[in-house]
Formats: structure tokens, sequence, C-alpha cells
């Protein structure tokens, strides 16, 4: 009977354990990150019943939630006609062109977790069609002026929890990192602490900058081009840089050892030059293969960010991005004709002879105009070797490449 008793007693203290287990970690949600797609995907509850597919955005919009114009398609009732308060155009800060959008005042009631989320407006547009994703059903970030929460980005298991900052401590081993106001820019996630790099020839650097964390770009460190930046030459001209496609424009990156926070030392941190025309505001910026080599902290109460080190950092990589090789237009007449080409000694198509301003009239004897941009650019990487007849100045020339096909693609 004793021993009876005592296995009830052990049996419900087991499954109390367990009851606290589970309530301890009720409030995570894990997240997803595709290859192709490189942004953090998470379910994202509607209005209590309707589950949402979105991308968490750190760089995006404040304050505002936003869903494919399909998904809203489906789910009618979320909005009111009379919420609606206008129609404009929204898209990428990266691209150069805007879709049309419509923005509400009155929006859905949002939970991840256990935590509700309350956005001051939403916007929809053709998330979808404008990403080329099939991934995401929209895209999320801190609502503003949240004060009461810390957010964690956990990349050691891949979650996110939002913790109730009254109570919440921020691990030991974290490097806290104050946020920083600049005026021109309306993102409370930016902070400033030094970067030393050393390239492989020795040469270093040190820069010292306000840094945007955006969780929606998946480069290591940007920094985009202005007018007499010194450090964004540095790494722009340098002859190690490697050169990638950014579907019709490219990018550079060099590979350097890096220190952060004045102790911590890391390799094979990537800092890339973006010098295409685009629409971000912001020069410097972190992302999420920077951020992948910590847990991450956003404590909204005390305004800073915690860095924890992990150690399984494991870089995303597109596999479809390509080494960039040149670039093309159309002009209103649809002549081909080519805008830029990659300025580096492995460039195959440079070293055949192809020129900025040459006129391509056939690829491999077809016309030009017989091909897609994703034709040609199986060709870059799957032809023996490619012809073209170009004309340069008037007079028709052939221009033969030899394809290397182990170059090293991805990105």
């Amino acid at each position: 009977m004793i021993n009876s008793m005592i296995r009830l007693i052990y049996l419900a203290y087991m499954v109390c354990l367990l009851l606290c287990s589970c309530n301890t970690h009720s409030n995570r949600v894990y997240f997803t990150i595709d290859p192709e797609d490189r942004k953090i995907v998470l379910p994202v509850q509607i209005d209590d019943s309707i589950t949402a597919r979105l991308a968490f955005d750190s760089g995006a919009t404040i304050g505002a939630l936003v869903l494919d114009s399909t998904f809203l398609l489906k789910n009618p009732m979320l909005f009111d006609v009379d919420s609606l308060v206008k129609s404009g155009f929204s898209g990428s800060a990266w691209g150069e062109y805007y879709v049309p959008s419509s923005c509400y005042k009155a929006t859905p009631d949002v939970k991840v977790g256990n935590k509700n989320l309350v956005y001051s407006r939403a916007i929809v547009f053709d998330w979808k069609k404008y990403f080329s994703t099939s991934d995401s059903e929209g895209m999320f970030n801190i609502p503003e002026n949240d004060t009461i929460h810390v957010w964690e980005l956990n990349f050691e298991d891949n979650y996110m929890e939002i913790h109730s900052a009254q109570n919440f401590r921020l691990p030991d081993d974290c490097f806290e990192i104050p946020m920083v106001n600049v005026k021109k820019y309306p993102n409370p996630f930016i902070i400033k602490f030094p970067i030393k790099v050393k390239c492989n020839n020795g040469d270093t650097l040190t820069l010292d900058h306000a840094f945007l964390i955006d969780t929606g770009m998946p480069s290591d460190i940007a920094l985009i081009r202005r007018d007499g930046d010194e450090e964004y030459n540095f790494f722009n001209d340098r002859k190690e840089a490697v050169w990638t496609s950014d579907l019709s424009h490219y990018h550079r990156y060099c590979t350097v050892d890096a220190t952060l926070f004045d102790k911590m030392n890391i390799d094979s941190l990537r800092i890339y030059t973006f010098d295409y025309p685009n629409n971000v505001i912001y020069d410097y910026l972190i992302g999420l293969n920077f951020l992948k080599r910590f847990n991450v902290f956003f404590d909204m109460k005390r305004k800073v960010v915690g860095f924890q080190p992990i150690r399984n950092f494991k870089r995303i990589v597109n596999p479809i991005h390509q080494r960039f090789h040149f670039s093309y237009g159309f002009t209103r007449q649809g002549k081909m004709v080519v805008t830029g080409v990659g300025d580096y000694e492995s460039n195959r198509f440079k070293i055949a002879g192809l020129k900025e301003g040459d006129e391509i009239v056939n690829i491999n004897g077809r016309p030009c105009k017989d091909f897609t941009w994703l034709e040609h650019r199986a060709l870059e990487v799957e032809a023996d070797t490619i012809v073209y007849d170009i004309l340069r100045d008037g007079n028709p020339l052939k221009i033969v490449v030899a394809i290397d096909k182990s170059e090293i693609q991805g990105d």
C-alpha cells in the first residue's frame, strides 16, 4: 500500500515537472530560413483562428503589419472596407521599383506565441510575387513603442521567444550594446560599436559606425556606396573581392578576420559593398549571416541589444546566386547592349574581350532575343563555350568565352 502511494506521488511529481517544463517554453515559436529566400519565417496567429507564415524583418517599416494580397483574398473578414486609409506603393528598399498597395488603419489581432502584439496599421500588396517567394505570406517587425518585452532570436535552436522585460535578465555571457537614435532614420534597432578587420594581405581597418540591424538582409555587413567614402572603396576595390550576381545587378564581398566588441575574434566575416541603384537610406547594415553567430536579444525596456556567442554558426548560402560576369540592358530599339563587365582577373568574359557598350546580336548562333535572362544565366554555368556575335562601333566581331565549370557558385 505504501509502495503504491509512493509510486502515485512520484508519478504526480513527474507529471507536474513535465507540465511546468512545457509551460516554461510555451512561448517559443520555431522559425525556418529557406536558403533561396533567406528570411526568418515563423507562424503568427491572426485573429486567433488564422495562421500566417510571416517574415521577421527588423529593418522594415516600424509599426506596420504587412500581408500578401492573396492572403487577404482568402481571409476577407480581416479588414473592414471603412478601415482603408489610402492606396499607395510598397516594396523593398533594395529594389528600384515599388508596386501598388493598400493601407488599413484598423489591424487584426496579432499573436506570436502567447504574446499579443499591437500594430498601428496594415499594408497589403502582392508580397509573394514581388519577392518571388512561396515561403512567407507577409512580414512583421517589433511594434513601435514596445517598452515591455525582450525579443529573443535564438539561432542555436531556431526559435523566437518574446519575454516579459519586467523579470527577464540577459544571459551573463551577452555583449550588451545600447540602441542609439539617428534622426534621419526612424528605426530603433541601430547600434554603435567598432569592427576591426584584417584582410588576407594584412591590411587593416576599423569600422566604427552606427549599424542598422536588418534581419531581412542576408549579408554579414553591408556598406552602401556614397561618394567619397574611403572605407567603402577600401573593400570595393580589393583584388580578392568576389563579384556575385544580384538579379540584374551585382555586389562584391571581401572575406576578413574581425574583432568585435573589442574582445571577440571571428573569422570568415564577409563585408559586402553595394553600388547599384536602390532606395536604402542607411549606409551601414548588419544582416542575417552576422546575427547567426549569436543568440540575439532586443531588450525594448532597457534599449539594448544583447549578443550571446554560439558555437554552431553555419552560413546561409543561396545556391542560385552565381558569379557576376557582365550585365546588359535593352535599348528602345530592342538592342541588347553590355552595360558592365566584372573587373576581376578570373572573369572569363573579360578575358575573352567582351566590353561595355558592345551590342550582342547572336548567342551561340541564335538571336539574342530568343534567350530569357534565366536561360542566358544557365549558359554561363552549364555550357562549355559561349560564342557571341557582337557589333562594336558598327564593326562585327566574335567573342568566344571558355566557361570555367569549376567556378564556385552561390552566395
